[in-house]
């Protein structure tokens, strides 16, 4: 089900979790509008799994990312509560970047509110969500 479309965004729900795309072209305004756009749609229906495909534009900027962990974040752990996942997908050049950056211990991120993880592969990335998914079932 589409949730939000723009020329830079889309935001579905796709297999009982939020699908959130962008392009290399992405506006820091269709970044935003799309996230709360699928915030409002996971309040309402209790969604907990978000899935994030980055590939098409590399590493967020440094605004993007801090966006996330001071806005979106904070509200998705006072309204959503605990056992939150999120599947961040990029491309494969980034993702080795990001090894380098900080390790593969540092593209996970856990506490009971939002457990975060990183991917170069998409399918891997679902099968880690789709593992989440049964285990809280």
């Amino acid at each position: 089900m589409e949730l939000f479309k723009s020329d830079t965004c889309a935001v579905d729900y796709v297999a009982d979790r939020l699908m959130v795309q962008y392009n290399r072209t992405m506006q820091a305004d269709e970044f935003r509008e799309g996230l709360l756009e699928a915030f409002r749609f996971a309040m309402k229906h209790h969604v907990k799994q978000w899935l994030f495909d980055l590939r098409n534009i590399g590493k967020l900027s440094e605004e993007e990312e801090t966006w996330l962990q001071v806005q979106l974040f904070p509200q998705i752990m006072m309204h959503l509560g605990t056992g939150n996942h999120v599947a961040l997908v990029v491309d494969e050049n980034c993702y080795h970047d990001m090894i380098k950056e900080s390790g593969l211990l540092g593209l996970k991120s856990y506490n009971s509110f939002i457990i975060i993880n990183t991917f170069c592969d998409m399918q891997d990335a679902i099968n880690w969500l789709d593992h989440r998914q049964s285990e809280c079932a």
